[in-house]
């Protein structure tokens, strides 16, 4: 139950009171001023440069504003523990969560229409970010306004983890800021490295060299790992399958599936355009090209190997098939170890997994003369701002985002949920550096230096395609692969499909 302020003016307020309201309102607040909205409310004192750091924090007390957010750890801790930011600020927030493709129905509709129903919004990079960037405040302004509260540790790029800023703050310029990164899902290696001692002669007599995962691993081993569990499998033996892919009915998760092998040989991508910025004029796609043949030709090998009910795990779909013991091996994002570790739920606690890289481009595989680079991608949710809101609103969102995103909050949720932190502070913590280590109080931290450290680094690590048919793009690819997968289509077919109909989309 959240605490109602005592002048809140809600919807529930006839248009009638609210007109008679006009003046008296404002009156009645001092030198405050005030908006309704479908869900918010604002009240504002006016404070100077030379105010207190508790005035700044209280000049919008009152106010009510609405967070539309995917249902993440962070934002599951912040609902539970919002009386802290209304005990800072007297700003009442209402924390609404829901499964990220709604979410991204939600905001859209409420940001194309005009309208400022959810003022602060969980930018996912592609999915929301790409398609209504234009439809988010620019933050730049407000860093460094003497008459806000700032965070100690600002907000450029040395403040985030690398790439985390890039990837859900800005977008088709370097000149914008239009969110703050959240939380992060970064994609890394799940083994069973018990179950690879367990087998490791069987493997070392067919292939030569040890069962193993290393930071050298390619995606070639890893199709053989997954044809060498497959042949024990269909011989009878009571092992898990080798691997699974991502596959299901989100498009993003299956994108950016392909994306990572894709990306692992040669560094290839799908548009030749700025991978961190993205553009609204792509120009032609690369599908269609030598390398992205070859690569869908794997990718259907693998698929071929993998366990059998891929097509219908989605990414939580296949961390409960790798928990209850029928996977050996994921690549899974990292927010899910807190989840593996968990003795009471799953199969795979207890020190049995290890947390690797991405596996690496197969130098063999490559066909573009590129690089052979550990591929790793993302989702980083940032918190924006709707620009519909008046100029106030924003203000007052701001000093939400700010604290959301502050490190002591994010350790917070580290500790207390499995989040993951997007600040770079959290991660030097000491409490942090020691869980790590098994035995680990923070399960996620076991992942944080492949994660964090080598992943989501360059060259390793691919970001886009930025552009404003995302959400489109990300579906042409799941269908059209999937298709393949079935055996409806041909790799070369595949290409050639996913080039006709991007190059429509883009109008290239």
């Amino acid at each position: 139950m959240f605490h109602k302020p005592k002048n809140a003016l809600y919807k529930t307020v006839s248009r009638r009171r609210f007109l008679e309201l006009g003046g008296y309102g404002a009156a009645a607040l001092g030198v405050g001023s005030l908006a309704v909205g479908m869900n918010s409310t604002i009240m504002a004192t006016r404070v100077q440069a030379a105010s207190s750091e508790d005035a700044k924090w209280k000049q919008f007390a009152g106010s009510k504003l609405t967070f539309l957010s995917e249902n993440t750890p962070p934002s599951f801790a912040i609902r539970d523990n919002i009386k802290a930011f209304y005990d800072l600020t007297g700003i009442e927030v209402e924390v609404l969560t829901d499964d990220l493709p709604v979410v991204q129905q939600k905001v859209g509709i409420d940001l194309r229409a005009g309208k400022s129903d959810y003022v602060l919004n969980y930018v996912q990079d592609k999915p929301i970010g790409s398609p209504f960037a234009d439809f988010y405040a620019d933050m730049t302004p407000m860093f460094g306004d003497e008459t806000l509260p700032q965070d100690p540790e600002g907000y450029g790029d040395g403040s985030w983890v690398e790439n985390f800023l890039n990837a859900c703050g800005r977008f088709y310029s370097a000149e914008k800021v239009i969110a703050l990164p959240y939380d992060a899902a970064i994609p890394v290696t799940f083994y069973r490295q018990d179950v690879f001692e367990k087998h490791t002669k069987e493997f070392e007599a067919e292939y030569g060299r040890r069962l193993e995962f290393t930071p050298e691993t390619t995606w070639k081993h890893v199709l053989e790992i997954a044809t060498f569990f497959k042949k024990l499998k269909d011989g009878g033996a009571d092992v898990p399958y080798g691997y699974a892919q991502h596959q299901g009915s989100f498009a993003w998760t299956t994108q950016l599936d392909i994306q990572r092998l894709m990306f692992s040989h040669g560094r290839w991508t799908d548009f030749s355009i700025d991978d961190k910025l993205g553009s609204k004029t792509p120009g032609k796609t690369n599908w269609g090209d030598e390398q992205s043949i070859f690569m869908l030709e794997q990718f259907k090998a693998l698929a071929d190997v993998s366990h059998p009910d891929n097509l219908a795990n989605g990414t939580l779909e296949l961390n409960t098939v790798y928990q209850s013991g029928n996977i050996a091996m994921q690549v899974q994002y990292h927010e899910f170890a807190a989840s593996v570790e968990d003795e009471k739920t799953s199969r795979a606690a207890g020190g049995k997994t290890a947390y690797a890289y991405c596996p690496k481009g197969e130098a063999s595989w490559i066909k573009n003369g590129g690089q052979a680079v550990n591929g790793t991608n993302c989702g980083i949710g940032g918190i924006g701002i709707n620009k519909n809101a008046s100029e106030q609103l924003q203000r007052a969102a701001y000093l939400f985002a700010i604290w959301s995103t502050s490190k002591q909050l994010q350790f917070d949720v580290l500790k207390g949920l499995g989040g993951t932190p997007t600040r770079k502070s959290v991660l030097e913590m000491p409490e942090v550096v020691e869980a790590k280590k098994r035995p680990s109080k923070m399960p996620n931290a076991l992942t944080f230096d492949v994660a964090y450290g080598i992943g989501i680094q360059d060259p390793n690590f691919v970001l886009g395609p930025k552009i404003p048919e995302a959400n489109e793009y990300h579906s042409l690819v799941a269908s059209e692969t999937q298709r393949m997968l079935t055996g409806e289509m041909s790799p070369a077919e595949t290409a050639e499909s996913l080039k006709s109909q991007i190059d429509e989309l883009n109008g290239a």
